[in-house]
């Protein structure tokens, strides 16, 4: 059978932080501009990207957390700035959105600058967010990802916590068992509500069901694919 199991992979950075590289001096100066204090950042899953679409550029994502962290539980919030190569901030946004890792364990922040140009003169990126549990006999893993964009000194979140990927489901461990999939893609459709352009959603759900026969292991797979519109309306998707 199949390994379905969610894995997260992290990275080792300069500075000793997991996930997309970060600069050791940009992080400092950020977490000096924005008087941060060290011991609340969540410096396992600091990230930082170059923009390719603005010159002397980079994304940075800092989870700082709220309130004590106790065993396996903690709950952040992403302080998501654009800083020149040297750390002096731009832009900076305190996402209120609150991310709790327990039994649905935190996995991954990862920056996505796609090209998501959600309107004429704006290209926004994304953060994504990959969280699963440590079942084995009932699996479970899901991706989000939020859009931003640069907006005087600060930043307009205008997609939050979409669902790009979800997997679930129950088994005995050895074969018998059903799981469901799904996986969805955003594309920038060629119609605009209120000067913003469409995000056309095409989503692959996937059913399986496994099962013993003759001390064989089969599996049987059913897909369908589908398909949705979001529209920029009251300032955001």
């Amino acid at each position: 059978m199949k390994n379905r199991l969610f894995i997260g992979i992290l990275i080792f950075s300069s500075v000793g932080i997991f996930g997309q590289e970060i600069n050791s001096i940009r992080f400092e100066n950020i977490v000096k501009s924005l008087k941060l204090d060290k011991a609340a950042i969540k410096e396992e899953f600091c990230t930082e990207k170059k923009m390719p679409n603005a010159e002397d550029s980079y994304i940075t994502v800092l989870p700082i957390l709220q309130g004590k962290e106790e065993d396996d539980f903690f709950t952040v919030r992403n302080y998501i700035v654009i800083t020149d190569e040297n750390g002096a901030v731009k832009n900076q946004y305190f996402d209120p959105e609150e991310i709790t890792s327990d039994a649905v364990m935190l996995r991954s922040i990862t920056i996505d600058t796609g090209l998501y140009n959600i309107s004429k003169s704006i290209r926004a990126f994304g953060v994504t967010v990959s969280v699963a549990n440590g079942s084995q006999p009932n699996p479970y893993s899901s991706e989000t990802i939020s859009l931003y964009y640069s907006e005087g000194k600060t930043l307009k979140k205008v997609l939050n916590t979409f669902e790009l990927s979800s997997h679930g489901g129950e088994w005995d461990t050895r074969c018998s068992g059903e799981f469901s999939d799904d996986h969805s893609v955003i594309i920038m459709d060629k119609t605009k509500t209120n000067n913003f352009t469409d995000l056309k959603i095409k989503t692959i759900s996937v059913q399986t069901k496994n099962q013993e026969v003759n001390g064989d292991c089969k599996e049987h797979e059913t897909s369908k694919t589908t398909y949705r519109t979001l529209k920029f309306k009251n300032g955001k998707y």
